[in-house]
């Protein structure tokens, strides 16, 4: 079953366009990287669903690697190309666009340390050839989807805010994804100031939704899938860690928000003013799909992967000063993403 025919999941995305407002889209390009995935594939269900309700035009170029999977799924929509894109690899577009949205990077955490140099190339190379693309076409703005990860590790309790920072241990090759999106902020930002290119940045919490792959080891992926599948979760930490946790739907609009609202080559968070434990978020799963919970010890290998940040709890205030606000609730989200995916997973 295609996902974009789940009742349920259709309902989220007109709720959470209702009241907003998308008119200087009209009409325009919009090319979206990493298309196919957990964050930009809700993006690209939200302007479908923008197009059908509001009657945009827009036309979106979706950029992925996969073009069975985007037939798949987006085969038979109108105002949608396919473009075949590896982030580690140099492009050609031969076409023009408005806007980028830019979020084909490599997300999942084993990888960081099995494939330290393609994380950081993905992150560096693929960044820097959409601003070169973006600088000779004039392209109205780029809008880089970033992580949290980039603050680092804090001693306080506090939510991080734009501009304060902790530690990244450099010596660590868990730290390639924090340290290369670190410096592909950077770039966009030096576009700007020495070109003139339109940059904006959005730093996501811990996004989970129903668009996640289901192979994304991510826990709050990982949970969703086996609470859908009826399998008992796994804990292998104490859980304790603080999270700001948000919707992919709910995600897709503060991006869409800040593409069109954001300050030049500034950054902004994006998650909720409610902030859980890993062990809330796999207790909400563990109670949607009937399923237990257990904990059990990381063998070495898991432990080298995980997160290293206690708290990555953040302050949205600066997102929300542009207007957004959440449609879904954490719990909300987290229960309609088992519940579509077991409607997904049904057929």
């Amino acid at each position: 079953m295609n996902i974009m025919d789940s009742l349920l999941y259709r309902a989220d995305l007109k709720k959470a366009l209702k009241g907003l407002c998308f008119d200087q889209l009209k009409g325009k390009n919009i090319l979206i990287t990493g298309g196919l995935g957990l964050i930009c594939s809700s993006i690209v269900d939200l302007l479908i669903i923008a197009n059908q309700e509001l009657k945009l035009g827009i036309h979106i170029f979706l950029a992925a690697r996969s073009y069975s999977r985007f037939q798949e799924k987006y085969g038979d929509c109108d105002n949608i190309t396919f473009v075949k894109y590896d982030a580690t690899q140099n492009v050609l577009f031969d076409f023009h666009v408005d806007y980028i949205i830019h979020g084909a990077s490599l997300a999942s955490p084993e990888k960081y340390t099995a494939e330290p140099v393609e994380t950081m190339m993905s992150n560096i190379k693929g960044i820097s050839n959409l601003l070169i693309y973006a600088k000779t076409e004039q392209i109205n703005r780029v809008l880089y989807i970033s992580s949290s990860e980039v603050y680092g590790k804090k001693e306080t309790s506090d939510a991080f805010v734009e501009g304060i920072y902790g530690s990244v241990d450099i010596d660590s090759l868990r730290s390639s994804y924090a340290v290369s999106k670190q410096a592909a902020e950077l770039l966009c930002k030096a576009f700007y100031s020495e070109y003139g290119v339109n940059t904006v940045i959005v730093r996501p919490g811990h996004v989970f939704g129903p668009t996640a792959s289901p192979l994304d080891k991510r826990v709050s992926s990982d949970f969703a899938f086996k609470a859908a599948r009826k399998k008992p979760l796994v804990l292998k930490s104490s859980g304790m860690q603080k999270r700001s946790y948000c919707y992919s739907v709910d995600v897709a609009v503060a991006i869409l928000i800040v593409l069109l609202k954001g300050k030049t080559a500034e950054a902004y968070n994006i998650g909720v003013n409610q902030v859980l434990t890993i062990r809330e978020m796999a207790e909400i799963y563990a109670h949607v799909g009937n399923v237990n919970l257990e904990c059990k010890e990381p063998t070495v290998a898991e432990k080298q992967v995980f997160n290293p940040m206690d708290n990555s709890s953040l302050n949205c205030k600066k997102l929300s000063e542009l207007g957004f606000r959440n449609a879904f609730s954490v719990r909300e989200g987290l229960e309609h993403t088992v519940y579509i995916l077991q409607e997904i997973l049904k057929q």
